[in-house]
């Protein structure tokens, strides 16, 4: 059995993440899996907080997940803090398209997760990846950068580096509204590493970006366990 996309639905009315989670299976090469959220877990039905579990059991790729008024953003991002795959958050109407993705680079050391991810849409689905270098003035961010452009090249891939106007703690936001704009299908987004008192008291940054910006967002949590979208 190949490691499937599984898109979670809270209804049998989402349609739009099945069209993502389909156009991903299909792009890797991967089998599609489709979870209920529920009161027990059992068959294809899942409680939120056992996803975690049941997607280490199913060895899951990816998650796929729209976003709906019925359940708060919040709700999936506490439930998802312990995946170790990457999910991505949609929004009805929103069509799978990636042709250019973006990817914004801050100065943390986790930032270098995301090359492999946006290596496997350069791979699978020949995306133009598009760097978002920020306005830093230390050498962190570049260094990052400069790992995941070795990795890129290494595939041949295309890529491009667009010097942001933000600095390291505003450049995933940047990136997002540029590519809510038309510019590109995907952002890839990293995850916190853990709330402080303003991530509680006013929303982090990953729940900024998914409420305010109209962008399909993979989000991927900072730790060094990762399983890649492929070999």
């Amino acid at each position: 059995m190949k490691r499937p996309v599984v898109v979670l639905k809270y209804s049998e009315s989402e349609t739009t993440s099945v069209c993502f989670g389909e156009h991903l299976a299909a792009g890797f090469n991967y089998d599609l899996h489709i979870l209920l959220i529920g009161d027990k877990t059992e068959n294809n039905i899942v409680r939120l907080g056992d996803v975690a579990a049941v997607l280490e059991q199913l060895d899951a790729s990816l998650l796929v997940v729209e976003l709906t008024k019925k359940m708060p953003v919040q709700s999936y991002l506490d439930a998802f803090r312990a995946l170790r795959i990457p999910y991505l958050f949609v929004r009805e109407g929103q069509i799978p398209h990636f042709e250019k993705v973006a990817l914004p680079i801050s100065f943390l050391v986790e930032e270098k997760e995301k090359g492999p991810f946006a290596a496997a849409f350069g791979r699978f689905f020949h995306a133009q990846l598009v760097i978002f270098q920020p306005k830093d003035y230390g050498t962190k961010a570049l260094q990052n950068i400069e790992a995941i452009k070795t990795l890129l090249e290494s595939f041949q891939l295309n890529y491009d580096v667009r010097k942001a106007v933000k600095d390291s703690s505003g450049v995933e936001r940047e990136a997002a509204n540029w590519a809510a704009g038309g510019e590109a299908g995907l952002v890839l987004v990293s995850a916190s590493r853990e709330y402080g008192l303003d991530d509680l008291l006013f929303g982090s940054k990953e729940r900024k970006i998914l409420t305010r910006i109209n962008v399909p967002i993979l989000l991927i949590n900072p730790r060094g366990d990762l399983y890649t979208l492929c070999d």
